[in-house]
């Protein structure tokens, strides 16, 4: 059964379990599927417009793995089959704009030029996370707590596995401790760890972690220094 059967399916019962075992189902075993840009956009139109809530409020989840994997959003493919009228669409517009306000609420990286496209819809609906829900098209509303609870059912094995230590290996080692201690502050070294564990920032510890840690972080994986840290260690 492919992607798109799969989803169709899971979209068609009104608030039927199956249709969340279903949608759950891809989120778990997102990893081991290859999805295009299309079969993206044909997953991300079937939850914006499904009739159910609980099928609904799994989209931040999808745009989460989409980051995970590294593909980015394609405008042209979300938006495409639909007039810039069409209440789907609008739809879609309204839970991707709301989405990435919760990414940023909880430190998740937002799938790539998903900031983009919501900067075009901002002027057109305003500030949406700023209430307790929005409405759809077809007059359903939708909790915005629920959207935000949605990133954090799948977390551990999906969304946050890049941090994940190696199987077997305890989560932090006196190595470890000893190597972020030589190369962070204490803060800095409290922010990576929060940030491998999936931890939600403040504001102002996302900002320092962008504007500071960050860039740490890119210089110690940056082939060439790693190049030269070996061979003047072992010269």
């Amino acid at each position: 059964m492919n992607v798109k059967t799969k989803q169709n399916r899971a979209v068609s019962s009104n608030g039927s379990p199956a249709s969340l075992q279903t949608v759950d189902l891809f989120l778990k075993d997102s990893g081991k599927k290859k999805l295009t840009e299309s079969q993206v956009a044909i997953i991300l139109d079937a939850l914006a417009n499904s009739d159910d809530a609980e099928v609904v409020v799994r989209f931040p989840a999808v745009l989460a793995i989409c980051a995970r994997r590294g593909m980015p959003l394609n405008s042209q493919t979300l938006f495409s089959r639909y007039w810039e009228t069409s209440p789907k669409r609008q739809n879609l517009e309204k839970l991707l704009l709301i989405s990435a306000a919760l990414f940023k609420r909880t430190g998740i990286e937002p799938p790539a030029n998903l900031n983009k496209i919501v900067a075009f819809l901002e002027p057109k609906y305003g500030n949406l996370a700023s209430g307790d829900e929005i409405q759809l098209s077809s007059g359903m509303c939708i909790s915005t707590r629920a959207l935000r609870n949605s990133l954090q059912i799948f977390p551990a094995d999906n969304f946050k596995t890049h941090h994940r230590p190696p199987e077997g290996r305890p989560a932090r080692t006196a190595d470890l401790d000893v190597f972020l201690n030589r190369l962070f502050s204490p803060k800095q070294k409290e922010l990576v760890l929060k940030k491998r564990d999936g931890k939600a920032f403040t504001k102002t510890e996302r900002e320092y972690y962008s504007r500071i840690v960050r860039k740490k972080l890119e210089a110690i994986v940056s082939e060439e220094v790693s190049g030269l840290a070996r061979g003047l260690i072992y010269k």
